[in-house]
């Protein structure tokens, strides 16, 4: 059951168990606990102790009602105090009166945009002001009963067969995300702070299915989107090649431009062409990895430019042989698709 819950105000406290400070609001007055009257000095005792782990009864809009095991004290325990845990002194929540029937009260945590995991823990205190060590913490989920819109169902655009680029938006009418957390299985894959993911390291021919679930300002999580399911393999490519060659002797110069005419972009590219006559070969290249297999060849990317942007060129070249005959190929080719 999905919860939600009103602000009580709250000290940061300053102790290891600390003493809290009155709080000016709450529906069950200042957050004090009542332990007087305390003698000048009062008498040296042992600490009440250690309460038992909260365990939530039941939750219900506004509020988690918890229960524990409770502390014993030679000289009675006065309240029991439920903290936020903050990874420091703690938030003072609630304090219930009394021994031992107090050992179990409705308690106020802060209302997130989407839903948060609060940890809580009890500190009990006896007549003196003396208070135990802290009760091992529990998890308290709080969910706001203003539902925030889900992500749209993630597109997937392949750029490789072990990658792929994810896509999503958040209605506009949705409370701003700080980021987003990709999950596949049940499984975190990673958190971005845009509304774009690129997985890599995928194995092709594999189905997968991933959602994305926002995370807000204030740390609360949102709804999961719907499921988007591929199975990567080698994505289509738009491009256009350009080839142009000056002739000497036996020798050539060739320039050959890529241009990547998509909107996605071109990830590990490789150029395919086959030269027309049987004495045309490469020699040396550059901006490029060349190789030649008969009349076939292949150029690849370098670390600098093995991946081409949508609209954008890249200038490759090479020298070369021939042996009379210079025609240019036509058949370019990158990652497998044809190109213009």
């Amino acid at each position: 059951m999905q919860i939600t819950a009103v602000v009580l105000t709250a000290a940061l406290l300053a102790a290891p168990v600390p003493t809290p400070t009155p709080s000016p609001t709450g529906s069950t007055g200042p957050l004090t606990c009542r332990t007087g009257p305390i003698p000048t000095n009062p008498p040296v005792n042992a600490p009440p102790t250690t309460p038992g782990a909260p365990s939530v009864v039941w939750s219900f809009f506004n509020s988690a009602y918890l229960r524990w095991e409770p502390s014993t004290d030679d000289h009675a325990v006065a309240c029991y105090e439920v903290y936020q845990d903050d990874g420091g002194n703690g938030i003072i929540r609630a304090v219930f009166q009394g021994n031992p029937a107090a050992a179990e009260g409705e308690v106020y945590l802060p209302t997130p945009i989407g839903t948060r995991i609060y940890p809580v823990y009890v500190v009990a205190v006896d007549r003196y002001g003396v208070r135990s060590a802290r009760s091992p913490v529990t998890q308290v989920r709080i969910s706001n009963d203003i539902v925030q819109p889900q992500p749209s169902r993630p597109v997937a655009a392949p750029l490789s067969p072990t990658s792929v680029r994810l896509s999503w938006t958040l209605p506009s009418y949705s409370a701003p995300a700080a980021a987003f957390q990709v999950i596949s299985g049940g499984q975190l894959l990673m958190t971005v702070p845009g509304t774009t993911a690129t997985l890599t390291g995928l194995t092709p021919g594999t189905e997968y299915s991933v959602t994305v679930r926002p995370i807000y300002g204030d740390g609360s999580l949102g709804y999961e989107s719907p499921p988007v399911v591929f199975t990567p393999s080698t994505p289509s490519v738009s491009c256009q090649v350009s080839y142009s060659s000056s002739t000497w002797g036996t020798g050539m110069t060739a320039n050959v431009a890529i241009k990547n005419t998509g909107d996605e972009p071109i990830e590990d590219w490789e150029l395919t062409f086959t030269f027309p006559a049987t004495g045309q070969r490469v020699d040396r290249g550059w901006s490029a990895v060349w190789a030649q297999n008969g009349q076939r060849v292949t150029a690849t990317g370098v670390t600098w430019n093995k991946d081409i942007a949508p609209g954008r060129t890249l200038w490759i070249g090479f020298n070369g042989e021939h042996t009379g005959a210079n025609p240019a190929p036509a058949d370019f080719a990158v990652n497998g698709s044809a190109c213009a």
